[in-house]
């Protein structure tokens, strides 16, 4: 018997694996993929992924290659929402997330902010007269204007 060919089986093997005659890259049934890197492994495996600044040409290119052939999805920068690329069968996580993120965003900038009520008491805690220190304000609006 031939060593390419298995017992009561008239088919000769080629040497090749099956699934190298499918095109395209190969994708589990759970969706993992090493076709485009690294990044969109991880990005798998994690479900999804933050993006909050710049990245890497290169590696917005891979990430941009596995959401155009669909092995990852995207959600793109929406005001203080972050982009945000993930697993496919995660959306509706992604999309809470995206939310989370924005909301955090919001609550970190409201407490840097003061209020006009905190403003009044420190000037009052200070020794400062509120009036005056409005009346300043105004003067040096209309004087930069």
């Amino acid at each position: 018997m031939d060593s390419n060919q298995v017992e009561g089986d008239s088919v000769e093997c080629s040497g090749q694996r099956p699934e190298a005659a499918i095109e395209g890259p190969l994708v589990s049934p759970h969706g993992y993929t090493d076709a485009y890197g690294r990044n969109v492994s991880q990005i798998l495996s994690q479900g999804t992924r933050v993006v909050r600044g710049p990245i890497p040409l290169q590696v917005r290119r891979e990430l941009a290659a596995a959401v155009k052939a669909g092995v990852l999805g995207r959600l793109k920068k929406d005001g203080l929402k972050p982009e945000i690329f993930f697993h496919p069968s995660h959306k509706n996580g992604a999309i809470e997330r995206q939310k989370r993120e924005a909301l955090y965003s919001v609550q970190c900038i409201a407490t840097v902010i003061a209020s006009p009520a905190h403003v009044r008491e420190g000037i009052e805690r200070a020794g400062g007269d509120v009036l005056e220190y409005a009346l300043a304000e105004a003067r040096s609006i209309k004087g930069a204007a």
